[in-house]
């Protein structure tokens, strides 16, 4: 593929976090998005109306075949990743796929195999890695700064009212495949075994809080939690992680950089994955997507996150997703 001065983006998925692509997208300088696809037709028009994208197609497979795109960046629901990556790659598109990159193992390796045999770049969309205060604990690690790992704990606990939406697919695939994906970041090792734990208000629904214990090959024990229990009306996502190690603990905090204190009651402003400021956004998300481009670019294959690297946290939230449901432990090979 011939150097290119813009990268040209195809978007499959208008849904909300898709909006949140196409406006980081315009931000970013060296690439832009000309078309857009999504199920829901009037949705899809509907945003390329508003962010003026020049090219609305009825599939994603019209999109694919394209000729003015040069990568595509997946947005599809958790289980909706796998045929809209093919199909890319099977066009010669590079592909971004949103976290998880599939619900199932077999799906995500099957990406990977054929991103190797097409010799395309594929990217999964882990944005933590990206994001500024995970990424500066790593940098510690890497300098060999606080020393071997011994254990690593986080949540990402959500509003009642996610739960409505997001109950579609397990909370562990939803939310603590972050957690899991850093873990596994941090640690440089993967995962002996797993025991997961979850817990149901309504027996007709997906879990309300799900706790896992993992435990890696070289010897750290990691700690996830993750629910739709938060109160709605206090307004905050709980995120949090604490990485002790044999010479020191990192903690970080994600909820609490800046807070408002206004007549209608307090407010915490998210400001680390996509904070909109000067009508653009900033933060980890506009850092995940202007790097995807550069490598796109430049001809490189990521090295911030691999495509292997993703199918190995779907790998350990599978694991943990049928730890928690059978009431057993699970170990991976």
């Amino acid at each position: 593929m011939p150097a290119l001065n813009k990268l040209r983006i195809g978007l499959i998925g208008c849904g909300s976090f898709g909006e949140s692509h196409l406006a980081t997208v315009g931000g970013i300088p060296y690439a832009e998005v000309v078309a857009v696809a999504d199920r829901n037709a009037d949705r899809a028009i509907t945003i390329a109306a508003r962010y003026q994208i020049p090219k609305v197609t009825k599939d994603f497979r019209e999109l694919c075949e394209l000729p003015e795109v040069d990568a595509v960046n997946v947005v599809t629901t958790e289980d909706q990743h796998l045929e809209p990556v093919l199909c890319a790659l099977a066009h010669g598109k590079h592909v971004f796929v949103e976290k998880p990159m599939a619900t199932r193992v077999e799906d995500a390796q099957k990406m990977v195999d054929v991103a190797r045999k097409t010799n395309l770049i594929l990217m999964p969309g882990h944005v933590c890695r990206f994001e500024t205060k995970f990424a500066t604990v790593k940098e510690q690690l890497a300098l060999g700064q606080l020393g071997r790992i011994i254990s690593i704990s986080a949540r990402q606990n959500r509003p009642k009212g996610l739960g409505a939406v997001y109950k579609r697919t397990h909370q562990v695939l939803v939310c603590s495949i972050h957690e899991i994906d850093l873990m596994l970041w941090y640690t440089g090792s993967k995962v002996k075994r797993v025991r997961g734990y979850e817990y149901r208000i309504d027996a007709g629904t997906g879990p309300d809080l799900t706790w896992g214990i993992l435990e890696f090959h070289g010897g750290a024990l990691g700690f996830v939690q993750t629910m739709w229990l938060v109160p709605d009306n206090v307004r905050v996502n709980d995120d949090g992680m604490q990485i002790i190690t044999e010479s020191g603990v990192a903690n970080i905090e994600m909820n609490y950089g800046i807070s408002l204190w206004k007549e209608e009651g307090p407010e915490i402003p998210e400001v680390s994955y996509e904070p909109r400021l000067r009508g653009s956004v900033f933060g980890a998300l506009r850092e995940e997507l202007s790097y995807f481009a550069l490598c796109v670019l430049e001809g490189k294959q990521p090295t911030v996150v691999t495509a292997e690297e993703g199918v190995e946290a779907v790998r350990t939230a599978v694991a943990l997703v049928e730890s928690a449901s059978s009431g057993r432990e699970i170990s991976l090979a």
